[in-house]
Parts: C-alpha cells; structure tokens; sequence
C-alpha cells in the first residue's frame, strides 16, 4: 500500500512541474492607462577582456575605430545597473552585439543578456552584420592580432534561444527575423535586414516582405500594435552617408509598413542618434525611424521607449552614467572617473583624425586649417549626440564655418552642409501620438 501511494505521489508530482513547465503564460495586457518601458541598446560592439591585451598591436587597433573597444564590457555592466535600478519591462538590442562576431564575445554577451533578463525584464536580440560569418573574428595575443572562430546564423540562434527565438509565435523562412508577443496589445517584429554576412549593407526580399504582412494581419486580428527592431535604418539618416545604411529597397520596406498601419522602427547601425519621419501620401500616416546611436561612440547613450495605449510613444536618450557608476565601484581606472573628459577627447583623435585628414588637403593655411577643424570637431559632437539645428547653427558664425563657405565643392564642405540641413533640432526625444 505504502509503495502504491508513493508511486502516485511521485506521478502527481511530476503532472505537477509539467503543468507549470508546459501550460503557456498568459500574456500580460497593456491596460489603456498603463504604460510600459523599453530600453534600445544599440550596437555594443562588445569584445571581451579575454580576446584582448595591453600592447601596441592592440592601441594601435583601438585607434583605427569610433567605438572604444577597450571599455564595451563595462559600458554593458553600465547598463545592467541602470536596468536594475529603473526596471524597464523590455530591453531589444538591434544588432551588432559583439564587435567582430566571435564565439567568446557572443557566449558572453550571452551571459549578459542572462543577468538583464533576472531582473524580470523581456530581452529580444536581431543580429547585426558584425555577428554572423564574421572572417574578422579576432583576438589579440603576444603584440599580434589572430583569427578565431566566428559563429554561423544557427549557432545564433541557439545561443540567443531565451532571447527572442524560443519565444517566437512566428519565424521569417528566409531569415532570421520574428515575431515575439510580449503583451497582448503590443508585439515586437525583431527583423534581421543584413544582405550578407558580414558585409555592411541591408536589404529584405520580397519572400520577407510578404511575411511582415503576414505578422501583420495576425496583430490586427487581436488589436496589437507592432514596433519594428531592426539592425540597419529604414530611412536616410545623413544627406553623405546613407549607402549601406540604409535599407537598399528602403522604398518597398517603407511601402508595406505603412500598409501594415506601422508607426515605429527602431534602428541603429549609423552610430548616430536621429530621428527620421516619411508621412504616406495615400493615407496621411507617419512612420518614424529612431535611429539610437551606438553605446561606446560619442555621447555614450541608448534610448528609452515608453508606449501607452492612450498616450503613443515617448522615447528619449539616457546618457551612460560611467562617472558614478565608477565611483560607486571603487573603480580606478582614470579615463572612467574622468570619463566625460576622456570620451570627448577619444572621440576628436579617433574620429574627427579622419576629416582632419580631409582638411589638410585644402588649399589653405595652416592658421585656417586649425579654424576649419575646430568647426568640424564641435559639430561633430553636436552631430553624433543627436541635436542639430538650433545648436548647430550657433556654428555658422565661427571663423572655420566661415571659411568652409568660402571654399570649393570638396567633402568637408559636403559635410558640414549636410548638418546643417537635418530636419530636427534635437534628435533626443520625441512624442508619437496614436494613428487614429
């Protein structure tokens, strides 16, 4: 007797942790007066301490790029502690997570993702076109920089499985695009819009296009609304740099999202933080394009979403708090407890060098060539950190803007005039109000 009751206990046991393993959660309702908090870490470029050192090989690697690869793991730890203090419900991270696609860096950003999704957050993942097939997975090791091993587009989904995949109510066949339901009246459609890996540019067929309709249809049949998280941008964020930005068929995409009745996309990939808006000349919607500049590139900084089914969008930047964050860990790096300083002095070496380059060309003199840079390097700043207009045009009366005016058709002027002509003046924060 005592056997045949042990037996069942063991059996009502087991249908027990079946019921609450295999029985499907209920998915949460946005209520018309509540809200809900995203966060928008774009493009971490995260490399992992282990695949680096300290040596000339490696210094002289940093300075051949925008990002500042040697601190992207402690810009992520930056994040967690913002997550964990805020709560945001959800946090999407749209492509490029690691900076050349090796395993390491993913099994790491992986254990990331992990700590974020403990706090009782949603994560989803796209990749970007650093992640997948990546032949410049690299590390660095005895002064020299060697290859490793990348990861191929199943091994990404395997390893980002609790990240979206797993959870999927509907996969693209063609890539690696889905579609999550994190609340009933809100679904995220996470789009994998790289051509070909690893190559910069973006593009989805029409097989994909067709699929999003799909989506969709399923979303109307429940009033959900869609947001769109996609690694490449749907719009032209830049007059002089858009190729291989932008979505090749940008035009297509943009005519099936307005068909879908979409109002958001959230993007990265340029580095920059803007904003884009294209209005539907058949139906007199708008469709918005945030794009969310890159965490370790100038200003440091990822964006926060908030949707409610009364109100719309809001959405802004929050700036990467390194600062305190470094002082509440006893952390004693100098470059981090003086962070805003040693940001914005990597950034005018690393990136404004390039068009310092540019400018030596000119032929004028020296003296002019320091105005010209000065010019460039703070409209630079005001550029990437997302304000444009207003702010950018209390530089039309510097010396350099001045004598930029003056010069011949050549790429600094291309650029600077390129700036000075973006629609918005600040990029930070916007509100998008509900399509009736």
């Amino acid at each position: 007797m005592k056997k045949t009751l042990l037996i069942l206990g063991v059996l009502v046991f087991i249908f027990l942790i079946a019921t609450i393993y295999l029985t499907p959660q209920e998915v949460p309702m946005i209520n018309i007066d509540e809200s809900i908090k995203m966060y928008i870490v774009a493009d971490p470029h995260l490399m992992s301490e282990k695949m680096t050192e300290d040596s000339e090989t490696f210094n002289n690697y940093l300075n051949t790029v925008d990002r500042m690869m040697k601190y992207t793991g402690f810009f992520l730890d930056v994040v967690e502690d913002d997550v964990k203090k805020n709560r945001p419900d959800i946090v999407v991270y749209p492509g490029d997570l690691t900076n050349n696609g090796s395993m390491v860096n993913h099994r790491e950003f992986e254990k990331h993702l992990k700590r974020i999704k403990s706090t009782g957050a949603k994560v989803y993942v796209v990749p970007g076109n650093h992640d997948i097939n990546n032949k410049k997975a690299l590390y660095f090791k005895d002064d020299k920089i060697h290859n490793t091993e990348s990861i191929t587009r199943d091994e990404f989904t395997k390893i980002y499985g609790n990240y979206g995949y797993d959870d999927a109510i509907l996969k693209d066949a063609n890539t690696l695009s889905y579609l999550v339901k994190p609340y009933q009246n809100l679904w995220l459609l996470m789009l994998d819009t790289t051509k070909e890996y690893p190559e910069p540019g973006g593009y989805l067929n029409r097989d994909t296009l067709n699929w999003i309709v799909t989506c969709s249809d399923m979303a109307k049949e429940e009033n959900a609304e869609i947001i769109v998280v996609m690694h490449h941008n749907l719009l032209d964020h830049s007059e002089i740099i858009w190729e291989d930005y932008t979505l090749d068929n940008n035009t297509s995409v943009i005519n099936t999202l307005h068909e879908c009745d979409i109002q958001v996309v959230l993007s990265g990939h340029i580095h920059i933080q803007d904003i884009k808006s294209h209005t539907s000349v058949t139906t007199g919607s708008t469709l918005y394009d945030i794009a969310t500049s890159s965490l370790p590139v100038f200003a440091h900084q990822y964006g926060q979403l908030i949707y409610s089914p009364s109100r719309g969008y809001d959405y802004e930047t929050i700036k990467l708090n390194v600062e305190e964050y470094a002082l509440e860990n006893k952390i004693e790096d100098e470059n981090l407890l003086s962070f805003n300083e040693y940001s914005e002095k990597f950034f005018i070496d690393n990136l404004c060098r390039k068009h310092k380059e540019s400018i030596e060309l000119l032929d004028i003199s020296e003296e002019q060539k320091e105005e010209v840079f000065k010019t460039v390097t703070e409209m630079n700043k005001k550029y990437f950190s997302g304000y444009r207009n207003e702010a950018l045009n209390k530089l039309i009366e510097t010396e350099g803007y001045k004598i930029v005016e003056g010069l011949g058709e050549c790429f600094i002027q291309e650029y600077i005039m390129g700036m000075i002509k973006d629609q918005n003046a600040d990029n930070n924060k916007i509100h998008i109000p509900i399509n009736n």
